[in-house]
């Protein structure tokens, strides 16, 4: 009895070192790989982020180079655009500038050209007044003269206008100063008191007429 008694202890005690042998064991296995798991799972996560921090560190120095050359792409653009904006501004002071000069060249032109126009009528009244009071022998002289002095006054676009007795009265180019009676048609022209001129269709001035009641 007491050699069975005894061999059950020892049973009993083997038992339970295997037990916690077994436990020790698997706890040390289970320790082990719930850390290799733990590290793995790190690892890989940590791996994982480094690579998304590295991709975003180069996406950032892309976008920064790409800023960067932008914002100097963007800089000579305005530069340029400056300088072309000075440019048009000097053109356009120039161009106004030549404008006020031709206005003004323009201008001393045209009070040459009327003083040269109001010249030649004046001339040509002064022939007209010798015409109608002058001797026969003088008239005949003065006529020369004119006929010269019409023909250089024709060649730089100046014309007399001269009315003749019974033509019809022309707006345009007559204007009736006086009636008188007469046996022409009443209205036409029964002599001219002065006469007109133009230079192609511009009238410079109207020939003044009597007319018939």
């Amino acid at each position: 009895m007491s050699f069975s008694h005894n061999n059950n202890k020892d049973f009993q005690e083997l038992e339970k070192i295997l037990q916690n042998l077994l436990n020790d064991n698997l706890q040390s296995y289970l320790d082990n790989l719930l850390k290799n798991n733990l590290e793995k799972s790190i690892k890989e996560s940590l791996n994982e982020y480094v690579s998304e921090q590295i991709k975003i560190q180069r996406a950032s120095y892309t976008n920064t180079n790409a800023i960067l050359d932008n914002t100097a792409a963007i800089k000579e653009l305005n530069e340029k655009l400056e300088y072309t904006l000075a440019e048009l501004n000097d053109f356009k002071n120039s161009v106004e500038n030549m404008l006020v000069e031709q206005r003004q060249k323009n201008g001393e032109l045209q009070r040459k050209i009327n003083y040269w126009e109001q010249s030649a009528i004046e001339f040509f009244r002064l022939l007209e007044r010798a015409v109608d009071y002058e001797t026969d022998e003088h008239k005949l002289l003065i006529n020369r003269i004119l006929d010269g002095y019409n023909g250089i006054f024709l060649n730089l676009g100046m014309e007399r206008i001269i009315p003749q007795e019974k033509e019809s009265l022309s707006e345009r180019f007559h204007e009736a100063i006086d009636e008188e009676e007469s046996d022409i048609i009443p209205g036409n022209i029964v002599r001219c008191i002065s006469w007109g001129y133009k230079i192609g269709d511009k009238v410079l001035e109207k020939a003044k007429v009597v007319v018939a009641k």
